[in-house]
């Protein structure tokens, strides 16, 4: 897959547990439900999926707020954290789930993303 600088992938679990992901840097949206306490979390995806985030001890876990998390997809098919951000109220997973899904990858729409698939 061949990106430009600093673009990154959309994606949710489906197309992680697909291995089409694995050693790239992409940017995954949901909720976390658990945390082990120590280095891992499950984290809900747009699609209802889930996959677990490997993230520091120090990591402040608040259940159920939707966020990006931008991390690497690792061989195991888990994310290893790198930074998130916090997505607001009323973030419409169904719709951001279309958008990667039918859009994003859709070569017919590369030129208005900049992607090269």
């Amino acid at each position: 897959m061949s990106l430009p600088d600093g673009a990154f992938p959309r994606v949710n679990a489906a197309m992680i547990h697909s291995g089409e992901y694995v050693n790239c840097i992409a940017s995954v949206v949901g909720m976390p439900v658990s945390f082990d306490g120590e280095s891992a979390i499950d984290f809900e995806c747009v699609d209802g999926g889930r996959v677990q985030v490997i993230v520091s001890p120090e990591f402040l876990f608040v259940p159920g707020k939707v966020m990006e998390i931008m991390g690497a997809v690792q061989e195991d098919r888990s994310v290893q954290y790198f930074i998130s951000r916090e997505l607001g109220e009323g973030f419409d997973f169904a719709n951001y789930n279309q958008l990667i899904t039918k859009v994003l990858t859709n070569p017919k729409y590369n030129d208005l993303f900049g992607l090269q698939v």
